[in-house]
């Protein structure tokens, strides 16, 4: 087994401080925290804490936090909770599958918000009306595109937004909501999402329920909860190191391959996330080359990269999607990873169009 060289994937590997956690948590988080006894009370505070850390952090109070163990159903929850057949529902062409999912069962009217050639929502061609709902996508997961809301919007419009891919690094727009993030975001563990509800008068739980003093189902995992706080915690994203190394590889990628097209502009956009297309090139065979090398990058759509299903994100921008590469940097990259995953992804372009 060839080893893992460089991780570029989104995906990455828990932070030590929460894996830590997490192994001291299954020995002591293993009690139901809504039972009465000594180790479910321990249990109840432990979570508590963990809340309240992981709310100061995204700058929430705790009462706004539900946690789910599925970021799927994280977004169902914050945008199905809004919604009646009288409502409008608007959503970004670049959203999410499990967002577009929740749109095309909707029974009322949907309209799709198109996307600029920079990734970014081009609400110049919607009309948002009054009575409406937005699923609003805050970050792109696959340009890393930032989104911002315009600046006149009606006063009742609900916002659910997905901030799944910006994690702690953006703040939610003023007047949001809802919210989901996924615990991955920030170096915690997966099965934990985040689901911030701030509109709680217009909000109803979406799922068959039985009692009205829940808002949602409260099943995940506590340990998992207590890593996710860990991590949050120690988060420490080295943005000005990661955008140096994102400019880099734009630049020397352009400068090799001309005709390379870099979806979005790094100035508009997180700044660990760098999608290219090369023309003449199969991103399957170029995510194969890498790995043979070390390298670990993904291609396709970031909502269903296991099956490497064109990106609907590029697209919709008015890209190609054959030749997709998505490269996603993080705070332990080096130079010598960035320099070498270059180099690699140069030969196998290299090697694909000498055929």
């Amino acid at each position: 087994m060839v080893p893992v060289t460089g991780n570029f994937q989104a995906e990455t590997a828990l932070n030590p401080l929460a894996q830590e956690a997490l192994l001291t948590a299954f020995e002591s988080g293993w009690a139901d925290p809504k039972k009465i006894g000594q180790h479910p009370n321990r249990a109840a505070l432990m979570r508590n804490n963990a809340v309240e850390s992981i709310a100061s952090c995204l700058g929430l109070s705790p009462d706004q936090i539900e946690i789910t163990g599925e970021v799927g159903l994280g977004y169902f929850l914050s945008l199905a909770g809004f919604l009646t057949p009288a409502k409008s529902l608007h959503f970004g062409a670049g959203d999410r599958s499990g967002v577009i999912a929740t749109v095309r069962a909707h029974q009322g009217a949907i309209s799709e918000i198109p996307l600029l050639g920079d990734g970014r929502l081009d609400f110049t061609k919607t009309a948002i009306k009054r009575d409406s709902v937005l699923a609003f996508q805050l970050a792109n997961g696959e340009t890393g595109a930032i989104n911002s809301l315009p600046s006149e919007m009606p006063d009742d419009l609900l916002i659910a937004v997905d901030a799944t891919a910006s994690g702690a690094r953006l703040a939610l727009p003023t007047n949001w909501g809802t919210a989901t993030f996924d615990s991955r975001s920030w170096g915690g563990p997966a099965g934990l999402a985040i689901v911030a509800i701030n509109k709680a008068a217009h909000w109803t739980n979406p799922l068959p329920h039985i009692s009205s003093t829940r808002r949602t189902y409260g099943t995940y995992s506590l340990p998992l909860l207590l890593a996710s706080a860990v991590a949050i915690e120690n988060f420490r994203p080295d943005d000005l190191k990661i955008r140096r190394f994102n400019e880099e590889i734009r630049t020397t990628i352009k400068s090799a391959v001309p005709d390379a097209i870099i979806a979005g502009d790094l100035d508009l956009a997180l700044p660990h996330l760098i999608s290219v297309v090369i023309p003449q090139a199969n991103g399957e065979e170029l995510l194969r080359a890498l790995a043979v090398k070390g390298f670990a990058v993904d291609s396709g759509s970031a909502c269903t990269a296991m099956n490497l299903q064109p990106s609907h994100v590029l697209s919709a921008m008015g890209l190609p999607t054959d030749g997709n590469i998505r490269i996603a940097l993080h705070a332990d990259s080096s130079e010598s990873e960035i320099k070498g995953l270059i180099s690699a992804l140069l030969s196998a372009v290299g090697s694909q169009r000498q055929r």
